[in-house]
């Protein structure tokens, strides 16, 4: 590691930064969030699949916070294992080892606690705070940590230096141990996973990034793979956290930018993926075509949509392309309507449309219509899965187009009938 500055990034006072080899792969920042609150941030471009599934090319950040106080300093969340050597160094140049009094542990998954070990041997004194389940969780990989641990109460408020830190329990956001820390002088709420995002974005708050329209989508994608199946869940922490009166001014995520300049944005955009309201008039259209037949219906509905004001959004499986599973489901998210087109593949469904299926029943279900385009060459099996999964998970069926399709041109026999679905399909 060598540093690169100490350099000024947004105005800020304090604000450090380190590469680690290329500087497409790994970052290292310290910026001041506000008076005696520090982010270390940790841009991750090497990992290319989050929790190994998710396919993030836009890279991820890790952000653990320090807050110094004249009697010693708290430290919020970690850092990855693989970059806990990292943020030891990072801490030993803000404070002395003694100086750390708390470790908080908002979520114990490892990518915020891969680095609890390292720093809980390096602070002999630190008291590691967290949920009464968190202990449980971290079992015998964490035994330094876990003999020093604390577990605390829902509302339960600590005070050092002056500085008082209230926890507040969000669980299953996304895990049953998730916790928010909220520090009411300075009006920062620390979040950990909850109003978090994809991204190695080079801006460390969101009044310094300049492609908010990417920072969303990131934030859309990290939301539905991540938080997915626990999306109610947004909805009951929004509600809790408004009943306690807590306004913050600041929110301090554990992935992606500090929210300062407008914190509503963030936590509107989180509602409403959370309740599912769909943006405009968007239709997703994920097909699967070994030959060119289905993929020549599914574009033919597509042009119809197109006509009549839908905004659509393709994902293909051919032979030549390949969509993203992370993308579908950002795509599926926010969409008013879905069209799904797949071949019957070996008596069964097109085995990469049957994992869509099942990863959009478990991540980004929801009461919305739907039309299927399906094709065969002896027996008509897919439609009927399609149907099947979509509709035991909510969705509801708009029609169907289904035919015996074997074209090496990929020609469309019925292109009325392409119309008259497009029609249905947005009411």
């Amino acid at each position: 590691m060598f540093p690169i500055m100490p350099c000024i990034i947004g105005g800020s006072e304090v604000s450090t930064r380190y590469l680690e080899g290329r500087r497409d792969l790994v970052e290292y920042v310290v910026d001041r969030v506000v008076r005696d609150v520090y982010v270390l941030k940790v841009n991750d471009r090497h990992t290319k699949y989050f929790e190994a599934l998710w396919e993030i090319p836009e890279g991820i950040s890790y952000n653990a916070y320090l807050v110094k106080t004249g009697e010693g300093a708290i430290l919020i969340d970690g850092w990855k294992s693989i970059y806990s050597g990292k943020l030891l160094e990072l801490l030993e140049r803000l404070i002395d080892r003694d100086e750390l009094r708390y470790i908080i542990v908002q979520h114990t998954e490892p990518d915020h606690t891969g680095s609890l070990e390292d720093v809980a041997r390096w602070a002999e004194n630190a008291t590691v705070l967290g949920h009464p389940m968190a202990k449980r969780i971290m079992g015998s990989g964490y035994p330094i940590a876990t003999s020093r641990f604390k577990p605390v109460r829902d509302g339960e408020t600590i005070e050092l230096g002056g500085v008082k830190l209230q926890f507040i329990y969000a669980p299953w956001l996304h895990w049953p141990d998730t916790i928010y820390t909220w520090m009411p002088d300075s009006g920062v709420l620390f979040t950990c996973d909850s109003f978090g995002a994809y991204g190695a974005t080079s801006c460390v708050f969101d009044d310094e990034c300049r492609y908010h329209d990417l920072i969303l989508r990131w934030t859309k994608k990290y939301v539905v793979t991540v938080i997915g199946s626990y999306r109610k869940f947004i909805v009951r922490a929004l509600e809790k956290i408004k009943k306690l009166g807590v306004k913050p001014k600041i929110i301090a995520p554990g992935h992606g930018v500090v929210w300062r300049k407008d914190p509503s944005l963030i936590v509107d955009y989180y509602e409403r993926l959370a309740t599912g309201v769909p943006h405009g008039e968007k239709i997703t259209v994920i097909y699967a075509s070994m030959y060119g037949s289905t993929e020549a219906a599914a574009v033919t509905l597509a042009r119809h949509l197109n006509r009549r004001g839908a905004h659509v959004v393709l994902h293909p499986f051919t032979d030549t392309t390949r969509s993203l599973l992370s993308e579908i489901l950002a795509d599926v998210i926010d969409s008013k309507a879905l069209v799904i087109a797949a071949p019957t593949y070996e008596a069964g469904l097109f085995p990469l449309m049957e994992l869509v299926l099942d990863e959009i029943c478990a991540k980004a279900s929801g009461e919305k219509p739907f039309a299927i385009i399906s094709s065969y060459g002896w027996g008509g099996i897919a439609a009927k899965r399609i149907r099947e999964k979509l509709e035991s998970c909510g969705f509801k069926l708009a029609g169907v187009y289904e035919e015996q399709m074997v074209s090496p041109q990929g020609l469309v026999s019925d292109e009325s009938a392409l119309e008259a679905l497009a029609a249905k399909l947005l009411g």
